[in-house]
Parts: structure tokens; C-alpha cells; sequence
């Protein structure tokens, strides 16, 4: 049994990154392809951000990945949205023929293994809040400093969430907090099924792992995620949003127990040299394949 699987993530609309990731992906005859979220581009402000990352998502992604449906007509596209796409474009992918848009959904990846997305991060210090939440509402003991000081230095409470009108203003207050957090999604029937035979997209990176290092070498990974990971074990995880970590840490994957987590570390405007794109590729029935290449 063999299943080839090409994963990167935080492409940001750079066409450039995924004409190389669908070609890299026909190269290998793979099977699925994943990009774990921040799809669209960054380019404009206000409405016509919302507008220019609708267009590229219902009219430009479908053409860049239209020769992978040529060639491979079996392969499999999942993705998720990250912290930098807008929410209210959300239709548009969930009616496209050419992907499974897998955000809060699970799906049936083999006769063997499911697959799941979760899009939600941290509250960070930038302004677009659709896919953003306190990271807990029950704060273990021996967290509850970290937390502390984590919400002090990165989070910012204010900001904007998109609709098709426009941006409007949003902040978050301590009520939330308690009633709407990473933590609690996470308990959620549709993550907690099966986990030793799941595949787990989750655009943040569990805590204080490899995985998650900001180029100020502090940590801003989700604390929710490390804990539901310690307590589920789940198959494989799949992470990105911090585009530099693996260039800092000098590693892609991360054990937990028995999970294995893996991020691209890729970067929208390259690592390494301009446009690089960071992938991973791997069997799925044999984790120890994985390996991470610059192309």
C-alpha cells in the first residue's frame, strides 16, 4: 500500500509558488495534495483585498491547478484557509471542482485514513481577525504564566473582520475568551474521531516545538494545539503560518509521543532565494519517507 502525498502551505497567491508546487506534484505522481492555508494574496487594502482574493480563489487557483487535473485526474486537492484569507470567500471554494476546501470538515483521504482542517490561530499582531481566537479558556497550572505573557506580547484584541460589504471593526473582549477559544473546538467530535488514523491540516503549529519559531526566535505556536496533540496522538499532523521557522530551528518535523508533526516552513517570497517554494513529500503509509525539498 502506497500513498503519495505533496504538502506545503503560506503560498499567498504567489503564482509563481504554485505553478512549481503543481508541477513538482505531477513530477511525482502523487496522490493528494494539501496546502495547509493563506492562499490568497496580500497585494491590496480594504474592499479590494476581499474582491482580488475572491477572484484569485474562484478564477485563478482553478486554472494553476487545472493541469494537475489533466495529468492526474485521480489526485486529490485539500485545502484550508489561514489567518490571512478572508472568511466570506468562503462559497467559493466549497463549490469548486477542483478541490476539497477541508476547513472544520472531514473527509474520507483513503480506505484507511480520514483528513480534517482547522484553520483557526492565536490571536497575532495583525489586523485581519476571521480565523483568529484565544488560544485557551482553561488554562492548565503549569501553562498559565506562558499564557500570560504570550497574550501581552502578541496579541493584538483589535482589528477587522471581512464580508463582502467591506472590513468592519472588530475586538475581541474577555467574554470570548471563555466561550470561544482554540481549546474548545478542539474537543469537538468531529477532531477527537479516530485520531490514530487522521490526517491533521491545522494551519498553527503546536507550541513550543520546532515547528513554530518566529525570527525573533520566540515561540507562537498554540498552546491548545500542543495539548490536544499530547492527548490524541494523532496520526500525522501538518502545519504552517510561521514561514520562517524551519529556516530557524533548522528542522521540519517535530514528535509528539507518537504523532509525527511536520511543517513546509515555506515563505511567499522564498526562503532562500526569490519564489523558492519549501514542500513536503512523503508516503502516507510510511511517515519515515518524509523529506522536505527547495525547488
Amino acid at each position: 500500500m502506497k500513498h503519495v502525498v505533496v504538502f506545503s502551505a503560506d503560498l499567498h497567491g504567489n503564482e509563481l509558488q504554485y505553478r512549481k508546487l503543481v508541477k513538482f506534484a505531477i513530477s511525482k505522481s502523487a496522490d493528494s495534495l494539501i496546502i495547509g492555508g493563506d492562499l490568497a494574496p496580500l497585494k491590496a487594502h480594504g474592499k479590494r483585498f476581499i474582491y482580488d482574493q475572491r477572484a484569485f480563489l474562484s478564477k485563478r487557483l482553478p486554472r494553476i491547478l487545472s493541469p494537475l487535473k489533466r495529468k492526474l485526474p485521480n489526485c486529490q486537492v485539500y485545502l484550508i484557509m489561514g489567518n490571512d484569507d478572508c472568511a466570506c470567500n468562503i462559497d467559493v471554494l466549497e463549490v469548486s471542482n477542483y478541490f476539497h476546501f477541508i476547513s472544520g470538515r472531514r473527509l474520507r483521504l483513503t480506505g484507511d485514513f480520514d483528513i480534517v482542517g482547522y484553520s483557526y490561530v492565536p490571536i497575532t499582531p495583525f489586523m485581519l481577525k476571521d480565523w483568529e481566537k484565544f488560544d485557551l479558556s482553561e488554562v492548565p497550572e503549569d501553562s498559565a504564566l506562558r499564557y500570560v505573557v504570550r497574550k501581552v506580547v502578541n496579541y493584538r484584541l483589535y482589528g477587522y473582520k471581512s464580508s463582502l460589504e467591506g472590513l468592519r471593526k472588530f475586538r475581541f473582549t474577555k467574554t470570548m475568551e471563555g466561550e470561544y477559544s482554540i481549546q474548545k473546538d478542539l474537543k469537538n467530535s468531529i477532531y477527537i474521531k479516530n485520531p490514530e488514523k487522521t490526517v491533521y491540516v491545522i494551519h498553527t503549529a503546536p507550541d513550543n516545538t520546532r515547528l513554530d519559531v518566529r525570527y525573533d526566535g520566540m515561540h507562537v505556536g498554540s498552546m491548545a494545539v500542543r495539548l490536544f496533540i499530547e492527548q490524541h496522538q494523532p496520526y500525522l499532523t501538518l502545519h504552517g503560518h510561521i514561514h520562517e521557522t524551519v529556516a530557524i530551528s533548522g528542522e521540519f518535523k517535530e514528535e509528539i509521543g507518537n504523532s509525527l508533526c511536520l511543517s513546509a516552513g515555506n515563505d511567499n517570497f522564498g526562503n532562500y532565494k526569490p519564489n523558492d517554494l519549501s514542500i513536503l513529500i512523503f508516503d502516507l503509509y510510511n511517515l519515515k519517507s518524509v523529506k522536505r525539498q527547495i525547488i
